[in-house]
């Protein structure tokens, strides 16, 4: 494995090299984050852009990085893979960083893998793409699901509770989607089920009502829809109701972590026979206590700090954000290095000691995806969490 150093000499001169050097050896811990501020996807940039500073700003408070101030640099993806590859260059040559929150989405956060890895920069993001393996990007993780372990609880809870057997699929066309579809299909060909149909809409479309006309006339008893921008959840939702078909809804986090945002802009009727998925550790079954759990602490910190919350899509919105920083906390500290190769053969041996308000992390050699199928519960009503942020699980024990 190339260390930064080697890798740097390919690329700058011998005097950004002793800079890099002597920033590793410095005060501070150098963070880059990358996100669409501006594109398609801009309306998640600033959810993540918050989520991360107040991590930051937290982990600051409480003494840094293995004692080292954080400074955090942000780079603006554009929405655009090859403007993201530039931008990590630039946070990698230029700023120095020494590891890598974002970007979000996985068709940006591919090629970007691309450069951290040859720069032996960690990188965690919330890209759920199954192309992401270890093999690709060793020094990547995600504190996101697999697009397939994110639905697994939802085909699961379709079949057994709803007994439905005539289920569609609907996507956006983003990496982590598009392989997400294929997974889906082959989970549901083991459980003696085929989709009625399969359809697919382009990030923030302005209609998605021929697709759903077209997963209506397959037959569908009810709806598999996975997706990353809240905009796209809601313009789902919307055409739902305007062509009338109130058929389950069975939606990916995007569903659950935006729900309240958009239950403000299309009112909770839209949400009615709707169901999505959480993190376990983000729900909560009657007779659990209020406000004890890291995410209910997290929820009351981000209602106090962030004034426009609810517009953003609540504080379910933020976590996966917050979480990343924390991660590499974590991991710097406890390999003792900001090297990629050795943080991410500390992730793969530790990663179920990692605290963190989703629910218990696993990782190995084979995956590097934090957290797994079993994460994950299904709700409904996630546009009403209760008073500590929580939402209700459907099942419990």
């Amino acid at each position: 494995m190339q260390t930064k150093a080697k890798w740097l000499a390919t690329v700058a001169a011998t005097a950004l090299i002793a800079t890099g050097a002597a920033a590793q050896d410095g005060d501070t811990i150098k963070i880059g984050g990358m996100v669409s501020i501006t594109g398609a996807g801009a309306s998640i940039g600033r959810v993540a852009e918050i989520g991360w500073q107040m991590a930051i700003d937290d982990i600051n408070a409480a003494g840094g990085i293995a004692g080292k101030q954080v400074e955090f640099v942000l780079a603006d993806t554009m929405t655009d893979p090859t403007h993201a590859v530039s931008e990590a260059r630039r946070l990698v040559e230029n700023e120095q960083i020494d590891a890598m929150v974002g970007p979000v989405t996985s068709q940006e956060t591919i090629p970007v893998t691309a450069v951290t890895t040859a720069a032996n920069i960690p990188q965690i993001t919330t890209a759920a793409s199954a192309t992401l393996t270890p093999e690709a990007a060793p020094y990547h993780f995600s504190n996101s699901p697999t697009g397939l372990n994110q639905m697994i609880a939802n085909i699961e809870y379709a079949i057994n509770e709803l007994n439905l057997t005539k289920l569609a699929i609907i996507s956006d066309n983003g990496g982590m989607s598009k392989a997400a579809v294929q997974e889906i299909e082959d989970y549901m060909a083991e459980k003696g089920i085929e989709p009625t149909a399969i359809q697919e809409f382009a990030f923030r479309t302005e209609d998605m009502t021929p697709q759903l006309f077209s997963l209506r006339s397959s037959g569908a008893e009810g709806v598999l829809i996975i997706n990353s921008l809240g905009d796209d959840a809601r313009k789902f939702l919307q055409n739902r109701d305007e062509i009338g078909w109130n058929v389950p809804v069975l939606g990916s986090l995007t569903t659950t972590n935006f729900a309240v945002g958009n239950a403000e802009i299309l009112g909770v009727e839209a949400f009615n026979n709707v169901y999505s998925v959480q993190f376990e550790g983000m729900s909560y079954c009657p007779g659990d206590p209020v406000g004890e759990s890291l995410y209910a602490k997290f929820d009351a910190k981000a209602k106090e700090t962030v004034s426009d919350l609810s517009r953003l899509g609540g504080s379910s919105a933020l976590s996966p954000y917050y979480v990343e920083p924390f991660v590499l906390k974590a991991a710097i500290e406890g390999s003792g290095s900001t090297d990629g190769d050795k943080v991410a053969a500390w992730i793969e041996a530790n990663a179920a000691e990692i605290e963190n308000m989703l629910g218990t992390f696993a990782a190995n050699d084979q995956t590097h995806f934090l957290p797994s199928s079993e994460a994950m519960v299904v709700t409904n009503k996630a546009y009403a969490p209760r008073e500590d942020g929580l939402t209700e699980r459907l099942q419990c024990d």
